[in-house]
């Protein structure tokens, strides 16, 4: 009876833990605590001493091992538990990384401390050489300044080529924007991008081509504007040379257009643009011009060839003072209104003179004196000069202008022959100079007639 009663009780025992089990949360005190919650300080506390606790079991693991042992193995389980030997590696070539990084910033900044060069030193003449700690971070400053300034400066310091000879050049250049002010780029949900040609402008290039080097400045980059500048002179006829935004300077956040990189004297270069920001360096250069947004019944362009024609035509020396007393004005309204104003006094003088003239023989003859028509003025006759040569040339376009595309691509293909153009050799010399182009076109074109005659005289 003993023996099946402990039976029975020791069955039981299970029986009765599982009643007195009672189910568990899964928000423990523990995972309360790690995500912030408040938790009463009576279980903190018990949690602290098991914490305590299971330290105590680590160490115990330890008994029956001496002390020296006891030392050594002291906080190696836990190591153990916090950091692998991925870690271990991981956290060791960081270390080398970091090293090395610290190691190349030091060489780098005594490779950017060196002496100034030749170049360098014509460049910055205020800094200098020596091993000073004070000169040599000067010299470190400069040229990490100049390494951030690449970006902002325009791509070279001359943007052209060097000016043609007589009689191929002109005396001055007219640099002019593009965008807002030749053409008007927009976009609509139904037809995408479009962009329109500014009224008058096919006869405001041919006609100023007379008098000018014309320039076109975009302040976009070359890959969205060169084709529409193509597009704007096909026969090449009119615009000497095109530049973009990589030409271009930018500081505080304005795309500026310094004409003091063209490679030509600043006084005999204008600059019109619809864009305050571009010509901010050189003012005195610029005619300001409204920004034109798209309307098609706009003739500022054209209004603007009798002031462009005037000031070419002139002996000046500078055209600043010229285009300075036109600040602050519409300049076509303004000349037009000086313009009148000049030919009234011109009739009047004109009158009086001949007035005079005639006097005399009115008072002999008993007759009114006739005064002979107003003469025109200088400006007039250049004006109807200038006509007749945009007249000419449009017709001999027409007639020859298919003749001259293809010729233009012989050219090209024939110089880039002649020049063997490499990139090292882009880089180191640049482009092709005027000269050396004239020079090739003057030897092919003397090569071409002698084989037209060598081919007569077989005849």
């Amino acid at each position: 009876m003993m023996m099946a009663r402990w039976y029975s009780e020791e069955q039981k025992k299970p029986e009765q833990q599982q009643k007195k089990k009672q189910p568990e949360s899964l928000l423990t005190d523990d995972v309360l605590a790690q995500a912030g919650m408040e938790v009463p300080s009576d279980k903190a506390k018990e949690g602290s001493k098991q914490e305590e606790g299971e330290g105590a079991s680590a160490e115990e693991d330890y008994s029956g091992a001496s002390e020296e042992q006891k030392k050594r193995w002291q906080g190696t389980a836990k190591k153990s538990s916090d950091r692998s030997s991925s870690d271990i590696k991981w956290e060791q070539r960081s270390n080398f990384f970091y090293v090395g990084l610290l190691g190349a910033a030091v060489g780098g900044a005594l490779y950017m401390s060196r002496d100034f060069d030749q170049e360098e030193q014509k460049k910055h003449p205020e800094v200098k050489n020596g091993l000073s700690p004070a000169d040599g971070f000067e010299r470190l400053r400069t040229r990490v300044s100049d390494f951030f300034n690449f970006f902002n400066e325009p791509i070279f310091d001359e943007l052209l080529p060097d000016p043609l000879p007589e009689p191929y050049g002109r005396p001055l250049t007219l640099v002019l924007g593009l965008d807002d002010l030749l053409i008007h780029s927009e976009w609509t949900r139904e037809h995408g991008w479009r962009t329109a040609k500014r009224p008058g402008l096919d006869y405001f290039l041919g006609y100023l081509a007379q008098y000018y080097e014309i320039v076109i400045f975009s302040s976009n980059y070359m890959v969205t504007s060169e084709k529409t500048v193509a597009a704007l002179d096909p026969y090449k006829a009119s615009i000497s040379h095109a530049l973009f935004r990589e030409a271009t300077r930018y500081k505080d956040g304005k795309v500026i257009k310094d004409i003091s990189h063209l490679n030509r004297d600043n006084a005999k270069v204008i600059m019109v643009d619809a864009d305050p920001a571009a010509y901010s360096l050189q003012p005195d250069n610029a005619v300001a011009m409204p920004p034109w947004k798209g309307d098609p019944k706009d003739r500022d362009l054209v209004r603007l060839i009798p002031f462009l024609e005037w000031v070419a035509t002139q002996p000046v020396k500078d055209v600043r003072p010229i285009l300075k007393s036109f600040q602050g004005t519409n300049v076509p309204e303004e000349y037009a209104r000086r313009e009148a104003i000049a030919r009234k006094q011109w009739e009047e003088d004109w009158k009086k003179k001949h007035a005079q003239s005639n006097d005399w023989a009115s008072a002999v003859l008993g007759m009114k004196p006739q005064v002979p028509p107003t003469p025109m003025m200088p400006q007039d006759y250049i004006r109807q000069e200038g006509q007749k040569g945009y007249e000419a040339f449009q017709k001999y376009i027409q007639e020859h202008g298919d003749k001259m595309l293809q010729e233009e691509k012989e050219r090209e293909k024939e110089i880039l022959n002649e020049q063997k153009l490499t990139l090292n050799k882009l880089v180191t010399e640049g482009m092709p100079k005027p000269e050396e182009i004239a020079e090739i076109q003057q030897r092919k074109e003397a090569e071409k007639q002698q084989l037209e005659q060598q081919q007569k005289q077989q005849k």
